[in-house]
């Protein structure tokens, strides 16, 4: 689970927590050779869990994470560590949560694969032939890893004619809107408890 953070330090040189227990997706700004880059890390969700078994508030956080960065993200990494060997499971796993995003998602996905020198696996193919065959390795030379996966990027944006992901889609909306509810309902309840709080000590 610290693929991810580690990825983000790489990039940005910066010193970031692994995501293991964090359940809010969290955006990280910087600048890499000149050029100025945010990377939101979104939670993780079990490898071999349905979307259905995901909780709630973990697909809600990575919806939001496309409004963390307006108008929206250019890329979607998809992290894959291949220390175990990668199931049919584990490939519908990644589908069915990337389908709360809907189909349009692949065009802007790069598959980032850790742990592995190889793609020789059925399931792992047709993932990355979804994305359109745009994966790189986590290379131990981080600099020349980094420089690799920049130029994928720029092949990505490249293939979109520049346009970032649409965040305007109706299913996204709904689940953003009920994300900022609950938050909303969330923050009332501190408040009333915090305000009780307040009168018992006056008391």
């Amino acid at each position: 689970k610290s693929d991810k953070a580690s990825l983000i330090n790489s990039i940005l040189g910066d010193e970031v927590e692994p995501d293991k227990y964090f359940v809010k997706s969290v955006r990280k700004d910087g600048e890499v050779n000149g050029r100025k880059i945010t990377l939101i890390n979104t939670p993780c969700w079990w490898e071999n869990h349905d979307l259905q078994d995901s909780p709630e508030v973990v697909k809600q956080e990575m919806v939001r994470s496309v409004f963390m960065c307006p108008p929206g993200p250019h890329v979607f990494l998809l992290v894959i560590n291949l220390s175990l060997t990668f199931t049919e499971e584990n490939r519908f796993t990644i589908e069915e949560h990337l389908s709360l995003f809907g189909e349009k998602i692949w065009r802007h996905t790069i598959v980032l694969l850790t742990q592995t020198a190889s793609v020789k696996n059925k399931d792992l193919q047709l993932i990355i032939q979804r994305s359109g065959e745009r994966y790189v390795f986590d290379s131990e030379n981080k600099s020349v890893g980094v420089k690799d996966l920049l130029d994928k990027i720029d092949d990505v944006v490249a293939a979109n004619n520049g346009k970032h992901f649409e965040t305007h889609d109706d299913k996204l909306l709904d689940i953003q809107r009920k994300r900022d509810e609950n938050e909303r309902r969330a923050k009332a309840r501190q408040d009333m408890v915090q305000g009780k709080r307040n009168l018992l000590k006056e008391i």
